[in-house]
């Protein structure tokens, strides 16, 4: 299995999900053309080895992965493409690689679009180039010769759309072809509802309950998953380590609850300088983690210098007459991938975690409220 779909698996118990027969259909064609018949037991093959593995599916990452790249491939075709219905943007949460998968994978907040596609009730269909919907779909497979469109239903409620290019020799399936199709579409169906639903409940165990920022296995999760993107596109990726300087004097001298009303206070604070694609995690009682994605050192510099100053000048009212206040000591490690290419995630994200720390801890030494940058070194990867 590759590395992006290993990245957010966990075991657990997953939801029931009704076993779909393959073979319900008959197997032989009706027609009796040689042509035909490979077609079909090819089709038919495809599709029962597509069922073992939906039914198996852990992640979103995998199931779009597989649905976008894996699946297509094993039917030769040039391309698929993926529309979800999200109005309240839980798949872009639970999917942050979405990026990815470029044009290949959209989300819409309203499902007329949806709808759109199908001209009378939504229902699985074989189209060729005269159809119109050709120049609306697909719009990266020039060479296909037509698509397989697949309705994807929660109930009687239409909640994405999943389509193939056929190729030359595919587009003398018929009716036996659409129909295991048809099955196809409520498999996927059932897998995506079910993987959303299992990442939901399992988001609840990846946050802070102090703060509600992502817990140290969400930040490890994290991790893996932007080492993996900046090995894919080559982008250089930096690690803070933060610790709060003076937490350990305020819980002393004003209580548990003023020191998690920092923690909160601080963690609303750092957001607030991030980006959309940047990430934050609160991964022990004094320490927060942020991944900034595509940022190089001097940049990530830049960051945290502000994030510094920003804290150190922030008054925090505890609502009882008192002001509190605290800084930040912040270790600073970057990865080039062009630089120090590495064989392992696992192994760079753990000296990536040790280097941060470190540094984090020089600042600490030095006084606090300051940056300590650690550098990788080439034998170390």
């Amino acid at each position: 299995m590759s590395e992006v779909s290993e990245v957010g698996e966990e075991s657990g118990k997953q939801p029931e999900v009704t076993d779909i027969e393959m073979t319900e259909l008959p197997v032989e064609p009706e027609d009796s053309s040689d042509l035909v018949q490979l077609l079909h037991v090819h089709v038919l093959r495809q599709l029962r080895q597509a069922q073992r593995n939906l039914l198996g599916v852990k992640s979103l990452s995998s199931l779009v992965k597989y649905l976008l790249e894996d699946f297509p491939q094993g039917f030769g075709s040039a391309q698929a493409e993926l529309r979800l219905h999200d109005p309240e943007e839980q798949i872009a949460r639970l999917l942050p690689i979405s990026k990815m998968f470029g044009s290949s994978l959209s989300l819409k907040s309203d499902n007329y679009a949806l709808y759109q596609l199908y001209p009378d009730l939504p229902d699985t269909s074989l189209i060729d180039l005269d159809d119109r919907r050709m120049f609306n779909i697909l719009s990266g497979a020039s060479n296909a010769a037509g698509a397989i469109m697949m309705p994807l239903f929660d109930g009687d409620r239409l909640v994405g759309s999943y389509h193939i290019a056929l190729t030359e020799t595919m587009t003398a399936y018929g009716d036996q072809e659409r129909e295991l199709f048809a099955m196809l579409g409520q498999l996927v169906a059932a897998a995506l509802l079910r993987v959303v639903e299992y990442q939901r409940v399992d988001q609840l165990t990846l946050l802070n309950p102090v703060t509600e920022v992502g817990n140290l296995r969400a930040f490890r999760r994290d991790m893996l998953r932007e080492i993996y993107w900046a090995r894919r596109v080559n982008h250089p990726m930096t690690l803070l380590y933060i610790s709060l300087d003076e937490l350990a004097d305020i819980c002393k001298s004003y209580g548990e609850v003023a020191c998690h009303f920092v923690q909160r206070r601080v963690s609303q604070r750092l957001c607030s300088e991030l980006r959309a694609t940047d990430y934050i995690a609160h991964i022990s009682a004094t320490h927060f983690a942020v991944l900034l994605p595509a940022c190089n050192e001097p940049h990530a510099h830049d960051i945290g210098e502000r994030m510094r100053q920003d804290i150190d000048d922030f008054a925090i009212d505890d609502g009882r007459g008192a002001v509190l206040h605290v800084s930040l000591s912040v270790g600073l490690v970057c990865w080039e991938p062009s630089r120090h290419p590495v064989e392992s995630s696992e192994r760079l994200a753990t000296q990536m975690e040790s280097e941060a720390e470190a540094a984090m801890q020089k600042a600490e030494r030095s006084g606090g409220n300051r940056i300590s940058v650690a550098r990788l070194g080439l034998l170390m990867l």
